[in-house]
């Protein structure tokens, strides 16, 4: 199982390349958001492995990277030193990043603070901040909060009971347990310490700072981000592009993943030199 010591904690990734070996290509990293992991880019690495190499990495304490403990607080600070350290033990130059939701806020903040590792950045579904505010009540079902719904439920039956609340069960059982059981790859405790950091970060500062060039795929209907604040997004990032899917929802890049994969693909072949 290949892993990487970061730091304390050893994060699993996975590491997909069939680019012609002897042609130089540049890196996509794919990054996941809460209560994912990086199994659920699978069907994006056929369309991007075949030009460059494509790095899938576990956060901190999901899926099949190290569990920090029960006591762990997660911070901006430490995500970030965690993608950085990563990079530097793989000896990756600067990368396509890729993040979905609470991985593009992440990717985002490195963007602005590191710009010497990226290549461009691709935002999915990317909100300026986790609102609870808005989603808790979904989130949280019949429980007094997302948290008291996880411990109650585990992650595998939380998932489940969300998704079908949300509208992002696939329709086929096979489908759905398996990104269930995805989800339940990852520690109670470890998604509720997450849920809880996850807002107090905002990117409302710092997307004048991101000199990459910028793709957003924005989702016609989302619970967790709006199409007015999407908009507000693209104003705010100084060269970026955005595509919007009408009717598409805040699940996107696992429910529907070819068109994206395949725009981002196009987006990223555009920036090559001549």
């Amino acid at each position: 199982m290949p892993t990487v010591h970061v730091g304390d904690s050893d994060l699993f990734y996975q590491d997909d390349d069939f680019a012609d070996p002897w042609a130089e290509h540049d890196t996509v990293f794919l990054q996941h958001g809460l209560g994912r992991n990086s199994n659920f880019w699978r069907a994006w690495v056929p369309w991007l492995a075949r030009e460059y190499r494509v790095v899938r990495m576990d956060l901190r304490g999901f899926g099949r990277s190290g569990d920090p403990g029960p006591e762990y607080r997660y911070s901006a600070q430490g995500l970030l030193d965690d993608f950085v350290g990563f990079l530097d033990a793989l000896r990756i130059g600067p990368v396509h990043y890729v993040g979905e939701s609470a991985g593009g806020i992440i990717g985002a903040t490195a963007a602005a603070r590191y710009p010497e590792r990226f290549k461009s950045l691709t935002l999915v579904a990317t909100p300026i901040r986790v609102k609870p505010e808005a989603t808790g009540k979904v989130l949280a079902l019949d429980y007094p909060s997302w948290q008291d719904a996880m411990r109650s439920l585990g992650m595998k039956q939380w998932w489940l009971k969300t998704r079908a609340a949300l509208g992002e069960l696939t329709g086929d059982p096979a489908r759905d347990e398996y990104y269930a059981n995805e989800c339940a790859r990852t520690p109670v405790h470890v998604v509720v310490a997450f849920s809880q950091f996850a807002p107090t970060v905002s990117l409302a500062a710092i997307l004048p700072a991101i000199i990459a060039p910028t793709l957003m795929l924005t989702p016609g209907s989302s619970v967790h981000t709006s199409r007015e604040e999407q908009d507000s997004i693209a104003r705010s990032i100084p060269n970026v592009r955005q595509r919007v899917y009408e009717g598409a929802i805040h699940g996107m890049f696992y429910l529907t993943p070819d068109p994206l994969a395949q725009d981002t693909l196009a987006f990223m072949r555009s920036l090559r030199s001549p």
